[in-house]
């Protein structure tokens, strides 16, 4: 647009010209496609010429259905989601979006858990609930919450493999040096013993951090209780220290 017109840009309109020596019958969904690209080049109204070059008519349509016309698109904003709504349906990937949802900012991990729990509920398997809690991952990365999610779901495990955890490796390393001077067999089952205690000692210490954290955000000593699988006596003791 020359600089002496910018100031009367919404008077013109762009004319796009295709010379067409052949018939195609996908010639209107091109034009369309030429349409978007030119609009979002030029901002301007846009008129279409196709001239047939051809000794034979142009056998094709000139308008798009109304129907199949873009006039706008509609508007979901996550933000403004029921969180509640989200979290009481039995589809997983509704349950997903519970973390994109309107809640304060200071719920988000009482948001999380209940989140991790309904999705443990309604998946049918520990390949299929592990698939989703790596989508829950990705997803709380636009919430800036993926540490958060991490800490929870290991909190939470689907599937508890002892042969693959580290303290329990650490246990059984250590079995395997005591083995030597009390018998192997001995040594290792020492070992994994005190693996699986040391394992269990830290999940109940990070149940009883986080049952504090959503004591402050607000969360009654029921609902934590619930939440984390401890005793509402334990929860009341946390809440009054």
């Amino acid at each position: 647009i020359p600089q002496s017109r910018k100031s009367h840009a919404h008077d013109l309109t762009a004319c796009g010209i295709e010379f067409q020596a052949d018939h195609d019958s996908e010639m209107l969904y091109r034009a369309a496609e030429y349409h978007g690209m030119a609009l979002r080049r030029m901002r301007l109204p846009i008129e279409h010429v196709v001239i047939n070059l051809s000794d034979i008519a142009l056998n094709t349509p000139l308008q798009l259905p109304e129907n199949e016309v873009f006039t706008g698109f509609h508007l979901i904003e996550t933000r403004q989601l029921d969180v509640n709504g989200l979290l009481s349906s039995q589809v997983p990937e509704v349950i997903l979006l519970a973390i994109l949802g309107s809640y304060p900012r200071e719920q988000s991990e009482a948001i999380l858990r209940l989140l991790v729990k309904q999705l443990r509920s309604v998946s049918r398997s520990a390949n299929e609930l592990s698939k989703y809690l790596s989508q829950l991952i990705i997803i709380a990365r636009l919430r800036k919450l993926e540490e958060q999610t991490i800490k929870i779901t290991r909190e939470m495990p689907i599937n508890y493999d002892i042969e693959t955890d580290y303290l329990y490796l650490q246990g059984l390393e250590k079995g395997v040096k005591e083995g030597k001077e009390q018998g192997i067999e001995q040594g290792i089952e020492r070992g994994i013993e005190r693996g699986i205690e040391r394992e269990h000692q830290r999940a109940e210490q990070e149940k009883m951090a986080s049952a504090a954290k959503m004591l402050k955000a607000g969360l009654s000593v029921t609902q934590v209780a619930d939440f984390l699988g401890l005793p509402e006596q334990l929860v009341e003791q946390i809440k009054l220290n």
